[in-house]
This record gives C-alpha cells, structure tokens and sequence, in this order.
C-alpha cells in the first residue's frame, strides 16, 4: 500500500498547487489553468490518458479500476491544465494573429510529455474575433488536444485564405522565428484536426479538400458563399478510415431578407454533398452567431437574430460536441462517441434541444 500512498500524496501537491479558475476565460498567459474535477496529469498514450493518475498499483501487484470504461462527462473540462499564448506569424505578406491554448506540466509551456500532440485550427466566422472561440480550445486543451486559433487578414480573398492557411499549418509543423520553441516538437502532422465557424467552416473544407494532412473535420454552421465553394470538391474529400465528416448547423438564418446562412449555401447543403461517413447535428431554435462564446462582445452578432434557444447553451453544446467529435478521432479516445451518438446524445435530442442525421 505504500505505492499507493505516495501516488495519492503526489496527486494532492498536484491539485494544491493548480491554479483552479472558475472562468477558464480569464486564464492569462503562462496562467496554470485547471478547471476539471480531476487532477492535473499529463500521460504517454494520449487515448488512454485521463487514466495514467488512476491506474496506480501497491506492492503486492493489485491495481485500481481501469478508468479507461469509465463514461466522460464533456459537459466540464477534462483532466488537463492547460496555457494560452498570443503570437503573430508572417505568412507571405500577411501577419496571421494566432492564439495557442494547450495543455501544460508546468503552467508555462505546452508540455512535451507524449508529444508530438494532436491538435485543431479553428477559423472563426468573418469578421468575428477568433478570441470568441476560446472556450473551445480551453474545453480541447483539458482533454489533451492542443487548439491553434487563427485570425486571417485574407477574408475577402478565399482562395488566399485558404492558401494562407495551409501556409499556416506548415509553420506550425515547422516554426522558426522568436516564440518557436514554444510549439516546436509539441504538435502532431498525423493528428491534425481542422473546425471552423460559417466563413471559417468553408474554410476549413477548402483547405481539407487539398491537404492530405487533415485528418478529421467539423464546420460550425458553415457558409459556402462566393468562389472558390467547398461545394465543388466536397465529395472527394478523403479522412482516414471510418473517420465521418462532422457538421453542427442551425436553420433559423438560412430565412428571412438577408439571411446569414443562405439555404442554398448552408451545412444541409455540404452535408447532403458529403461522402459517407458524415453526420450533422442541427441545433433547435439557435441562430447563425450563437455558436460564439459570448454574443454580447460580439459587435455583428446582431446581424443575425431570430434565435428562440437560450445562447448559452448552443455554446455550451457546440463546445461539447466539438470536443467529442475530436476526441474520438485524433484523440483515439472512443468513449467520446456517447457524447456523439449514443446515450448521452439521445439526452439532449429527448430534451429538445438537437436533431442528428448521419449516413
């Protein structure tokens, strides 16, 4: 019992001497961020990692339960403290503002324990601060998922926003520069996730559809308007094996005099377009914006009204699924699938509040 002793002890210096916010919101930079019930940890085998502080054993060989059956509550923030970082990076002609969040050993860097890591770029909606997504990348980095939010100066220019983009990927495979040792080594090419929310939703398709390092991808009410359209080549978009397409819409905005997710330009439209595996989830009663952390900050939010479900809980769903669809695919965590499609969803479809298609 010994053994067990001193991993209990370790366990609880460990949470003593987290830094627990109550908003992961206001978590500044090289901040220890741990908003979890559980404790702070990182493991080698990142689908099994929520285990590794569980899984401990006393002298005599006997073991505590395998965590690793244990469901997930995605609802709340993972085992993981987690940094943010701010930083510009030159991309061609264009400085790209970008905001790291990823989980930390120390509460100053990203940790290299079990890296390279799986991780996501998020593109924001036009003209929407990529700050107003940091919930996501916070909910991401506790489960272990590093989160790269990008801010692109080419808006106007997809097909430049798009290029842009992969340009973006390669510097973080490979940063050079001041700062670069805070990413260099931590991020995984074959772990590579891309979402993104209306004009960064057709974003992220643009760019999967060229770039064979994208490996799982999910729009956020996705607007394919104006040349080039992620229309023309989504059905030879290519995942791995299994891994589905992942659509979360609305159709409150795809009405009205100027609709802000046009119904000939919508999700319905890219998912009925997909290959199988894919799925869409359309959220009850939210408009185009309510995706976004918080709609009061948001100063073109206002353009898209007509929303009758509460906005903060299409954030927090949206959140949750975001870190669902993920954590199953680069994550390699399987237990997230309940949150997607098994019991747990089926609660929130009895609730009223979601309606799923797949194919």
């Amino acid at each position: 019992m010994r053994r067990r002793s001193i991993v209990l002890f370790v366990a609880v210096q460990l949470a003593l001497a987290g830094c627990v916010s109550s908003n992961p919101g206001y978590c500044v930079d090289s901040t220890l961020c741990n908003d979890s019930d559980g404790l702070p940890g990182w493991g080698e085998d990142l689908a099994g990692s929520s285990q590794d502080l569980a899984q401990s054993s006393d002298d005599q060989g006997s073991s505590t339960q395998d965590m690793s059956m244990t469901p997930l509550d995605l609802n709340k923030m993972g085992p993981f403290s987690f940094i943010r970082f701010d930083r510009k990076v030159m991309i061609g002609r264009s400085n790209v503002d970008i905001s790291v969040i990823g989980p930390s050993d120390d509460g100053k860097e990203i940790t290299k324990r079990g890296a390279p890591l799986p991780w996501v770029l998020l593109s924001p909606g036009f003209q929407t601060d990529h700050k107003q997504y940091q919930s996501y990348g916070d909910r991401l980095a506790s489960y272990g998922i590093v989160t790269v939010l990008q801010k692109s100066p080419s808006e106007f220019n997809h097909t430049n926003y798009r290029d842009d983009t992969v340009q973006l990927i390669n510097w973080l495979l490979n940063p050079v520069g001041m700062g670069a040792d805070r990413l260099a080594g931590r991020l995984d090419r074959d772990r590579l996730g891309l979402v993104g929310h209306s004009l960064g939703g057709k974003i992220s398709f643009l760019v999967a559809e060229s770039d064979p390092r994208v490996k799982a991808i999910l729009g956020i009410d996705p607007v394919d308007q104006r040349d080039p359209t992620a229309l023309s080549g989504i059905a030879k978009l290519k995942l791995p094996t299994g891994v589905p397409i992942g659509y979360l819409g609305e159709t409150v905005s795809k009405m009205g005099g100027m609709p802000c997710a046009p119904a000939n330009a919508n999700y319905e439209v890219l998912y009925k377009a997909s290959p199988s595996p894919a799925f869409s989830i359309t959220f009850i009663g939210a408009a185009h914006m309510d995706f976004v952390d918080n709609p009061a900050t948001c100063w073109n939010c206002g353009f898209c009204p007509g929303g009758t479900a509460p906005k903060d809980r299409t954030n927090s769903l949206a959140i949750k699924y975001t870190t669902a669809y993920f954590l199953s695919t680069i994550g390699g965590d399987r237990r997230a699938l309940d949150t997607l499609s098994g019991v747990q969803f089926q609660k929130d479809v009895t609730a009223g509040f979601v309606s799923r298609e797949a194919k």
